[in-house]
């Protein structure tokens, strides 16, 4: 058996392993189906205020209307001045009130100003100052304090109904920190027939029986699902795998903030997931700025955007309130947006409801090591391409399968699963371009005696789909609880954007330029440098560069250049319609140039065939790019690489038929003239 047979066999596979893995990952994911709408209860105490309403009364209405849960934060310093329980003040400012009417309105905090000298005075004038006479938010404050401030930090003051406490923290920072649940709060979305999904922080000096004493809580109101507020998860960073068990144990799950590729998840949210045993949904919301910022579509745009994309299954709600309009219309302008989010969702195949978590979903060693077959033999028939002997092949074969395996069977395989992927996204795109390179070669040199348009398809066709297999084995690879949940994710987005177009470039100059030694190469490299230089060929120079930037700059995760404002509603009216959007690089730049190219081939045009041949290898390349995003739903991702295909081939043969039209016209006239 010859060594590309062995090759193509070990790619056959490899592929017949990815095939099943993807459709058990779709199974998983058809599962995980339920997207449930939250409201944020402090914020949504706002519209209640600016309705001049009840919060009862107006979760009541958003519940008519379809809203699911209720979100509840742990009570603040912050939160309790601004509801009259306390006061807070810094120990600076209560002392100059009370030098100055000689009181402070609490006896116990009265007499502790009066003991104080000088000294100390200075010492402890930033330190947070909280009074109140209510007995019940004395005990809150007494026993939630207790635990969050180390003894020597904290002083307890009481004299009669009059109680207060010194904090030595600073105010900034722990005025807002999560001092415990108001059950006041969690008693009124119980009776409202509210899913309740509370926000729990963490704090330093945590100990078991605390977190047992959440455990119980969540018990208490048989909560679903918890949202870590702060930044850490509960137990960081030495009680979460007891924290963990604890959510484990009790089937308690875990809402994983979606937060931009790059930027930090919340401190412990993987180690926690990992001893959950990665039981967890996605959430999704805008905070309250951009919630002010965006129009009403924008808004119901990006939540369904979230959950179509990134595979999101809680939409935090945060009530956009106008205070230049009517209460009328705040209601109005809200309960629409909770109507389209639900219909949108429904639209797009999903269910509403109490959110079910992400089954766990994990591949062996084995598996991962027959999928990576596939991937050091597509690499290996990359380098044969370029003339690589078959003795060297054979020893690449061998050492590749031999270290891919060793990495994916250490304690590096994380390493290991991210660089198969990576290498599939370059070695796949890079193996179909080297294909439209060898048919576009055939049909200069030989001609092409077949209908063009039928010819163009079947060339097409076959070189995206071995770009497609590259994206089955990324999305098979990467089939872990962890990249969907976006814990963990794929890198090296702008190297598989880049490398791919570079070895067309390459393969291209080496297989239909004939620069195949270095000494053709510097023949060609002296005749460029020696070309006279037209305006034309500046010009052709700058929007290249201009082309390339903006290419560049788009690609990745945090892109530099950002969609244009009509580019966004250009994709929402996709979204809403096709739900799985095609991407625009692909159907309607790559996909028809890969056409047009093997035309300009058909009419012998190197140069046409060569630069449409550029923005086909950006089609051909974006295909397992989409699959790289493994936090969104496969079976999008793979609607959404039809479609594009389908638009990319309908708008690529009318273009063809049209310039094939003006190119007969031109020449019939040349023949009359």
């Amino acid at each position: 058996m010859s060594l590309k047979r062995i090759l193509v066999f070990l790619i056959v596979l490899s592929l017949v392993v990815s095939v099943f893995v993807d459709i058990s990952r779709i199974s998983v994911e058809n599962k995980y189906n339920t997207v449930e709408t939250v409201a944020d209860l402090y914020n949504f105490e706002k519209l209640a205020s600016n309705t001049g309403s009840s919060i009862q009364d107006v979760l009541s209405k958003f519940k008519e209307n379809g809203l699911k849960g209720v979100a509840v934060p742990e009570v603040t310093l912050n939160r309790l001045q601004e509801i009259g329980d306390i006061s807070l003040h810094k120990l600076s400012d209560v002392e100059n009130i009370y030098n100055l009417k000689d009181s402070t309105g609490n006896a116990a905090l009265a007499e502790y100003l009066k003991n104080l000298n000088d000294s100390q005075k200075k010492v402890q004038k930033d330190y947070i100052v909280v009074a109140t006479n209510d007995p019940k938010v004395y005990e809150f404050l007494k026993s939630s304090l207790a635990k969050r401030v180390p003894s020597n930090k904290l002083t307890v003051l009481k004299k009669g109904k009059n109680f207060a406490f010194i904090i030595n923290e600073d105010m900034d920072t722990f005025a807002d920190q999560g001092l415990g649940f108001n059950k006041d709060d969690l008693d009124m979305i119980k009776s409202l027939g509210f899913d309740i999904i509370p926000r729990i922080e963490n704090y330093n000096g945590i100990k078991d029986k605390d977190i047992q004493s959440y455990i119980d809580l969540l018990k208490q109101y048989d909560v679903k699902t918890v949202i870590f507020g702060g930044n850490d998860v509960l137990g960081n960073p030495d009680k979460i795998s007891y924290a963990a068990s604890l959510f484990k144990k009790n089937g308690v799950a875990i809402g994983i903030i979606d937060t931009p590729m790059g930027k930090k998840l919340q401190a412990g949210t993987e180690k926690f997931a990992k001893f959950d045993d990665y039981r967890g949904a996605k959430i999704y919301g805008l905070s309250e700025a951009e919630t002010d910022k965006y129009d009403v579509n924008g808004i119901v745009d990006r939540w369904y955007r979230s959950i179509i994309e990134r595979d999101v299954r809680i939409v935090y709600i945060r009530a956009k309130v106008d205070t230049t309009k009517t209460a009328a219309f705040n209601m109005k302008q809200n309960i629409s947006m909770l109507k389209d989010i639900n219909n949108l969702a429904q639209y797009a195949g999903l269910n509403l409801g109490i959110v079910k978590p992400l089954s766990p979903i994990h591949q062996s060693k084995i598996i991962e090591i027959l999928i990576s077959l596939g991937v050091v033999a597509g690499g290996v028939l990359l380098l044969m391409l370029f003339g690589l002997k078959d003795k060297y092949s054979i020893i690449l074969t061998i050492l590749g399968v031999l270290s891919t395996a060793f990495l994916l069977l250490s304690k590096y395989n994380d390493l290991g699963v991210k660089a198969v992927a990576l290498m599939s996204s370059i070695i796949y795109p890079s193996l179909a371009i080297g294909y439209f390179i060898e048919e576009s070669k055939k049909i200069i040199e030989n001609g092409d005696d077949s209908h063009y348009v039928r010819n163009s398809l079947s060339i097409f066709f076959k070189t995206v789909l071995i770009s497609l297999i590259g994206g089955l084995i990324i999305a098979a690879i990467m089939a872990d609880s962890k990249y969907m949940l976006k814990l963990d994710y794929f890198r090296g987005v702008k190297l598989s954007f880049i490398v791919p177009v570079v070895v067309y470039i390459a393969y291209y100059c080496y297989k239909v330029c004939g620069i195949n030694t270095f000494k053709k190469l510097s023949d060609a490299s002296i005749k460029i440098l020696n070309t006279e230089i037209k305006i034309w060929h500046v010009l052709a120079v700058l929007v290249a560069g201009v082309i390339g930037v903006i290419y560049i700059s788009r690609t990745g995760n945090s892109p530099v250049i950002k969609p244009t404002s009509i580019e966004l509603k250009f994709r929402s009216l996709l979204e809403h319609y096709l739900v799985a959007r095609p991407r625009t690089k692909e159907f309607l730049v790559g996909y028809p140039a890969l056409i047009l190219a093997i035309y300009a081939a058909k009419n012998k045009s190197k140069p046409l065939n060569f630069i449409l041949g550029i923005l086909a290898s950006i089609g051909i390349l974006s295909m397992p790019n989409t699959m790289s995003h493994v936090e969104s739903v496969l079976k999008i991702a793979l609607e959404r690489t039809v479609i594009s295909w389908i638009f990319g081939v309908i708008i690529g043969v009318v273009a063809l038929i049209v310039v094939d039209f003006i190119i007969r016209y031109i020449n019939k006239r040349k023949v009359i003239n």
